[in-house]
């Protein structure tokens, strides 16, 4: 689905959460038209959820080993402490080479503080080995040193040769000892994801840098970009074999309901089921295609158009408009191309055809025609209103504010009863920093459709960000009022201030429970739940709802973020079930109490 279906976008912006497990969505939200689903694209990142990216080249040396060695070669040539021996080698390094060469046997024959020593002394000059990039002397090294001590350390650092040399298998292998001798080994953990990365195994390698993450506390910065690129890649990995597998299907009801107020219904001459011959069979079926439609049986009204189409039928450019309009909301965009332009061919002065068509090459990125379907609309009839709506909906969602409202003005002119072009120029103008002019946009809208759901649910959205929060709640309770039809949004709202507000979770997840109840494939509603759960711990249930919702998300850039949300929580549970004995752990972070 485009994320230029033209309808009313949504001004929302909560505070953010005070959990640091999950980020407030307000982003997400800022574009986003609630009611009517504008799908834009979000970057879905949980707050402390990065990765703390650091494959040391480094290891920790000890203070005695910090010495440079540009330091120790300016000392004196022969100074009696410098212990050199023949040629250029001191008493420990020799001693260093003869312990390289010992057996297992020789090994174990010494006593355990003994080799806890050497085995740091080959640690050391596995290190400098590995500065050298001498990755097989150093594999020697720490071999050897794992022979005399088994420490977790030598290990990872093993591992470390292994990855620069793209032996991954084996990096992987060393990581999986250092972590069962030490499990909450954080470069481990670390190093062992940058493998499984590089190996394609995506989710092992999202696990990983989460169970780091949360053992480090979320000390690094650095670490929320490599978390962030694996949510993306493994919920883009997804939603495509998804897109990809699935029939495609109709939105909900409400969606497509809303999708078509936005366009003025033209009227023509009705056929009407008594009048048709049955000779013009296809014009029997574009009369019931009509009564589907509206009675809002959209799934039927589409095969009826289809059935017109198929036999014939006096009104073919209507009947391929409606086609094509559907074609495009269950996401095939270039079959609904192809209806608009045969629609297009039989009445070239189709102007509901240009602009779908022009919002169709905007969700394509083909910019210039778009532009073009706008003005050989304006051509044809410069005063036809939806026009400018939709092309204020193009400045709106690419942030050109000021051009958007000249646009939603334009339209109120040439149509003053569509209460959808009031709330959008409110939302315009406070966007736009006329704070003062969108709210006195907004008591206007309130004055001419008092009796409007819309209305009031956007009026408090505009106030809830001015934190007037007790107004706001009023208005959203109006709306709850007021709407005759599933009307999620208002309930949605008032979960977000109980939740970022009043800080009542427990309330704000019984509202947005009301909201599903009413439109259960609501993005809007199942996201803020979804960000509820999350935030109070319940992350099974978070993660039940988010694959539920993954199955009627309607474009793949929905989908995928939903499933960056579906992957995060799916990353810490698999946190608590490889650390239980640090679940409190997981818990403090994500506000659990």
């Amino acid at each position: 689905m485009s994320n230029l279906t033209p309808n009313v976008a949504s001004n929302q912006t909560m505070s953010e959460p005070k959990s640091p497990l999950v980020k407030s969505v307000k982003d997400y939200f800022v574009n986003k038209d609630h009611r009517f689903y504008i799908a834009v694209s979000a970057t879905v990142i949980l707050a402390g959820v990065g990765l703390y990216y650091f494959w040391s080249p480094k290891p920790p040396r000890p203070k005695s080993q910090k010495r440079s060695r540009k330091t120790r070669s300016a000392r004196p040539a022969g100074n009696a402490d410098t212990g050199k021996e023949r040629g250029g080698r001191n008493k420990e390094e020799l001693e260093a080479e003869e312990f390289e060469s010992y057996t297992q046997e020789q090994i174990n024959a010494l006593p355990m503080e003994k080799r806890v020593t050497v085995s740091q002394m080959l640690k050391s000059r596995g290190n400098e080995e590995f500065r050298q990039n001498n990755y097989p002397r150093a594999v020697n090294l720490y071999t050897q040193a794992i022979a005399f001590n088994q420490d977790p350390v030598f290990y990872s650092n093993r591992a470390a040769c292994y990855y620069n040399t793209n032996d991954y298998a084996r990096a992987i292998e060393d990581c999986n000892n250092a972590l069962r001798m030490d499990p909450l080994y954080v470069k481990a953990l670390n190093r062992r994801a940058m493998a499984y990365e590089q190996t394609s195994r995506y989710e092992e390698s999202l696990h990983d840098y989460t169970a780091a993450c949360i053992i480090g506390e979320f000390r690094n910065e650095s670490s929320t970009k490599s978390i962030d690129r694996l949510l993306k890649k493994v919920a883009s990995i997804k939603a495509q074999a998804i897109i990809q597998n699935r029939a495609k299907r109709l939105p909900s009801t409400n969606f497509i309901s809303s999708y078509l107020e936005a366009f003025r219904k033209v009227t023509i001459e009705p056929y009407t089921l008594d009048t048709v011959s049955n000779e013009k069979e296809g014009d029997h079926f574009y009369s019931l295609a009509e009564t589907f439609l509206n009675e809002k049986q959209y799934e039927d009204a589409m095969t009826a158009y289809g059935r017109a189409i198929d036999a014939g039928c006096s009104n073919m450019a209507e009947a391929l408009n409606m086609r094509g309009t559907f074609t495009y909301l269950m996401g095939d965009s270039n079959g609904a191309l192809e209806d608009f332009k045969k629609a297009l061919e039989i009445r070239s002065d189709y102007v509901q055809a240009y602009v779908k068509r022009a919002t169709i090459y905007i969700e394509q990125g083909q910019t210039d025609l778009a532009w073009q379907e706008f003005e050989e609309a304006i051509k044809i009839n410069p005063n036809d209103p939806d026009i400018y709506y939709h092309r204020g909906q193009v400045y709106f969602l690419n942030g050109m504010f000021d051009k958007a409202i000249n646009e939603y003005q334009r339209r109120i002119e040439l149509d003053p009863d569509f209460v959808y072009a009031y709330i959008q120029l409110a939302i315009s103008q406070y966007k736009n920093h006329a704070e003062a002019e969108g709210l006195k946009t907004c008591r206007l809208g309130l004055q001419k459709f008092a009796f409007s759901a819309e209305m009031h649910n956007y009026y408090g959205e505009l106030l809830a960000d001015k934190s007037n929060v007790d107004e706001a709640m009023d208005h959203f309770d109006k709306a709850i009022e007021l709407q005759n039809e599933n009307f999620a949004l208002p309930f949605v709202n008032k979960a977000m201030l109980c939740f970022h507000y009043k800080n009542d979770p427990a309330q704000a997840e019984e509202i947005c429970r009301q909201a599903l109840e009413i439109e259960p494939e609501s993005d809007i509603a199942n996201t803020i739940m979804s960000e509820i759960l999350l935030a109070r711990g319940n992350l099974e249930a978070a993660l039940q709802l988010l694959e539920k919702y993954q199955e009627v998300a309607r474009s793949e850039a929905e989908l995928q973020s939903t499933l960056e949300y579906a992957e995060a929580a799916r990353s810490h549970i698999a946190f608590k079930r490889r650390y239980p004995q640090h679940a409190d752990r997981l818990a403090s972070l994500t506000g659990k109490k």
